[in-house]
Formats: C-alpha cells, sequence, structure tokens
C-alpha cells in the first residue's frame, strides 16, 4: 500500500437522540470520502450538515408520503437533532522497509487500539476501563449543540509496521478489552482469532459476555484491521 491512504471509521449514535443512527452513519461514510484534516473539524461538520438536511428532507418527504407524517410529540426529537461518538483512523502506506504513518481523531468514547503480536501498542482515546461514563462527549446534527464537540476532539498518530492490527471498537466492547488487557489475559489473541465472516459466531461470543455480566448490555460493533506481513 505504498503511498495509498486508507480511512476507516466508526461511530455509535445516542439512543436519547431521534434518527441517530442516520446520523452516526452520515459522519462515517463523510470520514471515509471527504478530503480532510483532523484540524480542520469544523470544515468537516459543515459537510455532515448538508448531508443530515438531505437526508432530514428525505425522511420527511417519505414519511408524508406513506401518509405517516410526524407526529406532535417528535418534533421536539427532530429539532433538538441527532447524536453520536466519532472515530476515525486514516492509514498512510509507505515501502516494506520503512513504517506507514497512521493519525486517528476522536469524539467520544469509541476507542482505537493499535496491536503489535499480543502487546498494547496504542490505546485512544480512553486509556482505562475505569474511565468510561453513560456521558461521553456527541457530535450532533444540531450545530447549536456542538461547542463542547469541537473543543473536545482528541488527535494521535504513530507508525504501524507489517502484521501489526487496528481495532476500532464501540464503547462496551472497548472497555471490556482494556479491562482484560489490565488483567494480563490478552484479548487481541482472542479478537484476532475471530472469523471475521462468521457473524452468528460474533453474536454468540458477545451475547455469552453479557450473560455473565463481563459486557454492558450495548449495541456492540467492531473493525478490524490486520496489516499484511511482508
Amino acid at each position: 500500500m505504498e503511498g495509498a491512504e486508507l480511512r476507516f471509521a466508526i461511530a455509535d449514535g445516542a439512543s436519547e437522540g431521534m434518527l441517530s443512527g442516520a446520523w452516526a452513519r452520515i459522519l462515517v461514510a463523510l470520514h471515509c470520502r471527504f478530503e480532510w484534516t483532523c484540524n480542520s473539524l469544523e470544515q468537516f461538520l459543515e459537510r455532515a450538515y448538508q448531508d443530515w438536511r438531505s437526508f432530514k428532507s428525505e425522511y420527511l418527504r417519505d414519511r408524508k408520503e406513506r401518509n405517516h407524517p410526524v407526529q406532535w410529540y417528535e418534533e421536539p426529537g427532530l429539532h433538538e437533532g441527532a447524536f453520536s461518538t466519532l472515530l476515525g483512523l486514516t492509514l498512510t502506506g509507505s515501502s516494506n522497509d520503512q513504517a506507514g504513518q497512521w493519525t486517528a481523531f476522536a469524539i467520544g468514547d469509541s476507542c482505537l487500539f493499535h496491536v503489535r503480536g499480543s502487546t498494547l501498542v496504542e490505546k485512544f482515546p480512553v486509556e482505562r476501563s475505569s474511565d468510561f461514563n453513560s456521558r461521553p462527549v456527541l457530535i450532533a446534527s444540531n450545530p447549536a449543540r456542538n461547542g463542547q464537540a469541537i473543543s473536545a476532539i482528541r488527535r494521535v498518530s504513530g507508525t504501524f509496521g507489517s502484521g501489526d492490527a487496528f481495532y476500532l471498537m464501540t464503547d462496551a466492547l472497548a472497555q471490556w478489552s482494556l479491562k482484560e488487557d489490565e488483567e494480563g489475559k490478552n484479548p487481541w489473541a482472542l479478537l484476532r482469532a475471530l472469523d471475521t465472516g462468521d457473524a452468528p459466531a460474533f453474536e454468540v461470543w458477545i451475547d455469552g459476555l453479557r450473560r455473565t455480566k463481563e459486557l454492558r448490555n450495548d449495541d456492540v460493533t467492531v473493525i478490524r484491521i490486520d496489516l499484511p506481513r511482508a
């Protein structure tokens, strides 16, 4: 992947916001297609607001065409907007004898883990399992609600080598992974052994962790990026 730039993102829509799942998908898609640097969050958000307005217009039109217009009790939620975390990762390749570069940014508590072998090289933006809470900073589809998000953006960068792995996770699984790592249990070997093409097996594993109370009962999304060995 010499000279190539690959982008990945993960987002976690907040349950208290209306249409937050759609907003999360907009943010992820925009990060992966929009040429921007982590220093230009305002520019990124302006484009995201445009995509949100287009989506919202189509949503309202569809509701009207299906003779199911927005109800009075839904109007406050639409006005307030949708909310989501966002974590973005960019990998920039290099020749085989040099390390590649990576950069990441985060708003909220979706997490990135950079793993080399069985060693956790980088954890971002949450560093301890005890640091998670129920009120992470969120990006809002309503510009008036984003003052805190703009000031809370976190950035990190580093280098990667052949055979490294990156994991992007929403908060529940990220908290479990950090706790396992803190206790010396090497969750990375387990996560790397998972068959990414076997969704039912992953669901069974997650359900088992929930039943034993090892994992909070929350939505789980994970992206695993395995870099080829030289």
